[in-house]
C-alpha cells in the first residue's frame, strides 16, 4: 500500500503555494455520493478555455489529494513526478477515493468493488471538462497503483493506459495476511489510516484540504463524519482469517479487493499497462509475473531490486545498513512512465512497442536482464535435498525405504528478519541488513550446500517441499533461501511460508499452468487442515520469485523458522513447539530451484 513516509509527511511538512490553475471540487457519483478532486492544470491550459485540450491523468489516492496546515492554508501535495507530468503538458487529478479524506461515503474494506465503480464516474467526468481532449491514464505507487490497475477494469473507452506501481494483485497473499498469517504492518498502517479518515490534526500535524467553497469546513466536517463506518482496518485483517471471509457488513473478501478478480474485466478493456515491482517488496514482483504471464491486455514489466516504491536500491549485494541510491535513478523511472504515456495517449511514435515484455534486475551480478516470456529461456527446475549434518545437495539421501531421518527443531520466536524486510518496506523505508544473517541462522534450521564449482544462476520461483511433523495443531513454517561467502557471511535472497492450517493444495487455482509446477493454497474456510501433533505431514509452498547470481565458492543456504519477530503474528500465542523435519521413509524434505542452465 502506498508509502505513508513518502507522501504524507512530504504532504504534510511542505507548503509551497499551488499551482495558479488549480480547482478542488466535489465530483457526484452515480449513486449521489460526492468525491473530492482536485485538478491540476498545465500552464498552455486554463480552467474555462475551450482552446487548448490536453490529456488526463490521475491518481486515486487512499491518503489525502492534499493538505492544509493547522491554521488551514492550503499545502501543496504535488510530487516531483505530478510536477513532472503537468511540464509536459498533462493535466493531473488528484482523488480521495470514496470513505477518505474530503470524499462523503464509508468503506467496508480496501479497494471494494464499489470503489472500482466509481473510478468509471471520475472518468465521465473527466471527459466531459472542456480542456479534456477526451484521453485518460492512472498512475501511481502502492495503493494508487493499485487503483491505478483496477482502473482499467472499469471498461470505460476513455482510458488508454494505466501504470500500477508496486501494486496490490492478491490483497490477502500480499500484503494482507503472506502465508495466512497476521502482519504486524497492517496494525500500524491501519493506525495512520484511521488517523487520515478521522481528520485527526493532532496525530498527523495538519487537516485534508476542503474543496473549493467550503471555507468554515462544514462540507469536509460531513463527509469526515460519514467515514466513522469506515470498517477497521487491523480488526478486519486479523479477523479475516480466510481469503473469502466478508468484511465488515458488506459481501466483499479479500477476493474482491484484489486484481485476480477482476481479470475478465481487464482482458476486454485491453488497456496497456507498464507495471513497476521489486524482488525485495512483499509480493508485489509475483503479482506482475502473474498478471503478465495470464492476462491478455498489452504490458510491459520492470522489475526492480528496490524498495516498495522504488525511491531506494534493496539489494543485499549492495545495501548494508545505510539507504542506498535506486537503480535505476528517479529520473530515469520518471522518464519512462512519461514515454509509455507519450506513446498510448499521444500516439507519439517513440519506440514503447519495442521494449521488452519484462525488464528485471538481476542480484549478485547487478544487472538488468529482458525476457518476452516467463519463466525465461533456459530455465529448468533442480532440486537441492535436505541431508544428515545440515548439507544441501543435490543428490537425495541414499535410499533406505525402513529407515527415518529426522532433525527436530524448537521453534526460536526471537528469529527476525529485522524491522526493514520485505514487508515493513510496505510502509515506504528502505530495505536494509539483510546482508549479514549468521545471527538469525543460528535461531533457525539450516541446511547448506558445499561451495559451488560454478556460478549458479536462478530466476523464477523458488519451492519447498517439507515432511514434516509437530508438536501443535498450527503454527507458521517460515523458509529462507541465502548465499553464503566464503567468509561465512550470509546474505538474504527470498522467502517463503505457509500457515499450517491452510496447507491443502488448492483444486482449482486461478493459474492451472503455474500450478503444474508451483504450490498454491485457496486460503479459504472449506479447505482447512490442522495439523495432527506428532504425525508426519507435507507442506508445501511457493517462495517469491527472485533473479539472482550466487558466484562460485559461494555455498547456498535454505534457513528454516516458525517465527518473524516484528512482522508475523506469533502462533501459537504461548508455549514452544517442536517441529521434526524429515530426510528418510517419512518423505524426503528439498528446495526446488529455477536454475538457469543455458
Amino acid at each position: 500500500m502506498k508509502s505513508i513516509l513518502l507522501s504524507l509527511p512530504l504532504a504534510l511538512a511542505t507548503s509551497p503555494a499551488l499551482p495558479a490553475q488549480s480547482a478542488s471540487v466535489h465530483v457526484p457519483m452515480e449513486d449521489g455520493t460526492r468525491i473530492a478532486v482536485d485538478v491540476y492544470l498545465p500552464e498552455a491550459v486554463a480552467l474555462e478555455s475551450d482552446d487548448v485540450r490536453v490529456p488526463t491523468l490521475l491518481e486515486l489516492t487512499r491518503y489525502w489529494r492534499s493538505s492544509e496546515d493547522t491554521r488551514g492554508a492550503p499545502r501543496n501535495a504535488l510530487q516531483p513526478l505530478d510536477h513532472f507530468f503537468l511540464e509536459n503538458g498533462y493535466a493531473l487529478l488528484k482523488v480521495d477515493v470514496r470513505g477518505t479524506g474530503a470524499s462523503f461515503g464509508s468503506r467496508d474494506m480496501e479497494y471494494g468493488r464499489q470503489e472500482v465503480r466509481d473510478g468509471y464516474d471520475v472518468v465521465q467526468w473527466v471527459v466531459e471538462q472542456p480542456w479534456s481532449d477526451g484521453t485518460v491514464g492512472a498512475f501511481g505507487t502502492s495503493y494508487s497503483g493499485t487503483t491505478a490497475d483496477l482502473l482499467a477494469a472499469t471498461g470505460h473507452p476513455a482510458i488508454k493506459a494505466v501504470i500500477p506501481g508496486w501494486s496490490d494483485f492478491d490483497l490477502y497473499r500480499s500484503p494482507g495476511r503472506p502465508y495466512g498469517l497476521s502482519v504486524e504492518f497492517v496494525q500500524r498502517w491501519g493506525t495512520l489510516v484511521g488517523w487520515m479518515d478521522a481528520n485527526d490534526a493532532s496525530q498527523l500535524g495538519g487537516t485534508v484540504r476542503r474543496v473549493d467553497g467550503d471555507s468554515e469546513g462544514v462540507l469536509r466536517a460531513a463527509a469526515v463524519a460519514e467515514h466513522a463506518a469506515n470498517v477497521d482496518v487491523d480488526e478486519a485483517a486479523r479477523a479475516n482469517v480466510f481469503r473469502d471471509d466478508a468484511f465488515g457488513d458488506g459481501e466483499d473478501t479479500w477476493g474482491h479487493g484484489s486484481s485476480i478478480h477482476w481479470r475478465s474485466e481487464t482482458e476486454k478493456a485491453g488497456v496497456p499497462m507498464l507495471v513497476l515491482a521489486s524482488w525485495l517488496d512483499a509480493g508485489t514482483a509475483e503479482g506482475a509475473l502473474l498478471r503478465y504471464a495470464n492476462f491478455s491486455n498489452p504490458q510491459k514489466v520492470v522489475i526492480l531490486a528496490s524498495n516498495h516504491g522504488g525511491a531506494f536500491h534493496a539489494s543485499p549485494f549492495v545495501v548494508g545498513g545505510r539507504a542506498s541510491a535506486p537503480v535505476p535513478a528517479l529520473e530515469e523511472q520518471m522518464e519512462l512512465r512519461l514515454a509509455f504515456f507519450e506513446h498510448h495517449l499521444r500516439g507519439v511514435d517513440n519506440g514503447v512497442e519495442d521494449w521488452p515484455g519484462i525488464r528485471y534486475f538481476h542480484l549478485g551480478a547487478e544487472e538488468f536482464r529482458e525476457t518476452e516470456v516467463w519463466p525465461p529461456a533456459g530455465v529448468r527446475r533442480e532440486r537441492f535435498y535436505f541431508r544428515d549434518a545440515g548439507l544441501l545437495a543435490l543428490e537425495p539421501p541414499p535410499h533406505d525405504a525402513e529407515a527415518e531421518a529426522w532433525d527436530l527443531y524448537d521453534v526460536d520466536f526471537g528469529a527476525s528478519t529485522g524491522a526493514a524486510n520485505r514487508w515493513w518496506t510496505q510502509m515506504g523505508g528502505p530495505v536494509l541488513s539483510l546482508d549479514d544473517r549468521g545471527e538469525m541462522d543460528a535461531r533457525m534450521l539450516t541446511y547448506t550446500s558445499e561451495p559451488l564449482e560454478e556460478d549458479l544462476e536462478l530466476t523464477g520461483w523458488p519451492s519447498v517441499t517439507l515432511h514434516v511433523t509437530s508438536s501443535v495443531t498450527d503454527g507458521a513454517f517460515l523458509v529462507y533461501l541465502e548465499d553464503v561467502a566464503p567468509d561465512g557471511r550470509s546474505r538474504y535472497l527470498t522467502e517463503g511460508g505457509l500457515r499450517a492450517l491452510h496447507r491443502a493444495i488448492d483444486p482449482d487455482p486461478d493459474f492451472p499452468r503455474e500450478a503444474e509446477r508451483l504450490p498454491f493454497h485457496s486460503f479459504e474456510r472449506a479447505d482447512v487442515a490442522p495439523l495432527f501433533p506428532g504425525e508426519p505431514t507435507e507442506l508445501r509452498l511457493r517462495m517469491w520469485p527472485t533473479s539472482v547470481r550466487i558466484a562460485a565458492g559461494h555455498r547456498l543456504r535454505v534457513a528454516i523458522a516458525g517465527a518473524d519477530r516484528g512482522t508475523f503474528e506469533r502462533l501459537p500465542a504461548e508455549g514452544t513447539p517442536r517441529i521434526g523435519v524429515s530426510r528418510g521413509a517419512s518423505g524426503l524434505s528439498f528446495v526446488e530451484l529455477p536454475v538457469v542452465r543455458d
